[in-house]
């Protein structure tokens, strides 16, 4: 069980101070204490904790980054605005897709491989089964950008896949429509990942070596303290020599301060009922993805035997926050039934449930990783743009790596969080307080 609220030890630190705090510092788990800081200023008493890493942001990637760094012996307290785990996060939503052949560029593949690697690591440790290899089917016009992109990473990364088109394509895949002029590229290494259950076991994993989450907290400043860094919330501070930000949806305010704009993009996931269950099962089932001018959608195999997941690759209006559960139009689902009746003849193009859940987009679709120039030992990951999940156990080890050893072995140099700065190319600052006020999406 994950405690995301613990009590502050009554501890006789109350007198002792900061000097005592420091005495304990070596001690297994975070270093809890009160004292009158700023008392000459009447400021009131604040609990103060301490440790080796705060990591701001106990979503997809701080939960991952909280598991490795706590697994390798640091002191981790995590905060998060939601709570912890929460229903509000990027990772909403039952499921997501893992590919190794990937679209956006063969640059990927290390980290997709070590994050396959990772995501069997915490099965192991956990009992459970998070990573579904099922393989991927990618159904395209044939002169869709995305098929030489495909053909393009695969090659240069020696990736195993297959292509086929016609009646060979219709015998493999009844359940879906083939149109003359289509491909089918099978990425055999590819599946999906339990999203929501892979983050509770990395917070689990995390918690059993040490660390300590607090959910529901307002993060409002992050401020150098001689050799520590404080971040302070709205009920405690926490001091530590290294902070993690890995806010999500709520980076948009340590975007712009690093140059650039994160559009959170708020989408509906919607699964719809099987009716023709014998055709859904004749071939064996598979993620699928449609990528084609007129249609675009993905979906997942039956996880719980008569609806299947679809979601179309569809926005609502750019969101503020995702502080609290937005409204939408039902009209919203209306192009996605659209595709299901076209394309997916197994299904009804009625949905019976909907989640919305959200991705934080740059301007170049590509996620902020790395130390924060001019801000020592402070590492930002934020905006991974609707990658982030597949490789979020890999980009959490990144994370920790750069941490824990000041350097990685993964190549994440596209990711460079310096790259849409003016020169000099350094921050002083990262706000934290990300805005509450948000709009109705329509």
């Amino acid at each position: 069980m994950i405690d995301t609220e613990l009590a502050v030890p009554d501890w006789p630190l109350l007198a002792a101070g900061i000097w005592a705090a420091r005495v304990l510092r070596d001690c297994a788990g975070p270093v809890w204490w009160r004292g009158s800081l700023g008392a000459a200023e009447g400021r009131a008493a604040v609990t103060v904790i301490e440790a080796d890493v705060a990591v701001v942001g106990a979503g997809s990637v701080g939960s991952m980054a909280s598991w490795q760094l706590a697994a390798r012996g640091l002191r981790v307290v995590g905060v998060d605005r939601f709570p912890v785990p929460g229903p509000f996060s990027a990772y909403a939503g039952e499921s997501r897709v893992f590919r190794m052949v990937y679209a956006e560029g063969g640059h990927y593949t290390p980290l997709l491989q070590r994050a396959r690697d990772l995501w069997r690591d915490l099965e192991a440790a956990t009992g459970t089964s998070l990573l579904a290899v099922t393989g991927v089917v990618t159904i395209m016009d044939h002169d869709h950008p995305d098929h030489a992109a495909l053909l393009r990473a695969g090659r240069e990364r020696g990736l195993q896949f297959e292509v086929v088109t016609g009646e060979e394509a219709r015998r493999r895949l009844p359940q879906h429509l083939i149109r003359e002029g289509d491909v089918a590229l099978f990425d055999p290494e590819g599946g999906y990942l339990r999203s929501e259950h892979a983050v509770f076991c990395a917070l689990q994993l995390a918690q059993r070596h040490g660390a300590t989450f607090l959910g529901n907290r307002q993060v409002s400043t992050l401020e150098r303290r001689g050799d520590q860094w404080s971040v302070r919330t709205d009920q405690e501070e926490v001091r530590a020599p290294r902070v993690l930000i890995a806010t999500g949806t709520g980076a948009g305010p340590v975007c712009a301060a690093l140059g650039t704009h994160l559009a959170v993009l708020p989408q509906v996931l919607t699964w719809f009922p099987i009716t023709d269950a014998a055709l859904l099962v004749s071939q064996p089932e598979q993620v699928f993805i449609r990528s084609s001018r007129d249609a675009q959608f993905y979906g997942f195999p039956s996880m719980d035997g008569w609806t299947v997941k679809v979601a179309a690759s569809i926005y609502l209006d750019e969101a503020t926050s995702m502080a609290s559960p937005l409204t939408w139009d039902p009209r919203h689902l209306d192009t996605v039934q659209s595709w299901v009746g076209t394309y997916l003849p197994a299904l009804t193009p009625k949905p019976v449930r909907a989640v919305l859940c959200s991705d934080g987009y740059t301007v170049d679709e590509t996620g902020l990783l790395g130390f924060v120039p001019g801000m020592d030992g402070v590492v930002v990951a934020v905006g991974f743009s609707g990658h982030g999940f597949k490789m979020a156990s890999s980009l959490g080890a990144v994370v920790a790596d750069l941490i824990s050893e000041g350097t990685t072995a993964t190549d994440v140099s596209f990711m460079d969080p310096a790259r849409f700065l003016p020169p000099p190319h350094t921050v002083s600052a990262l706000p934290l307080d990300a805005p509450v006020s948000r709009p109705e999406a329509s």
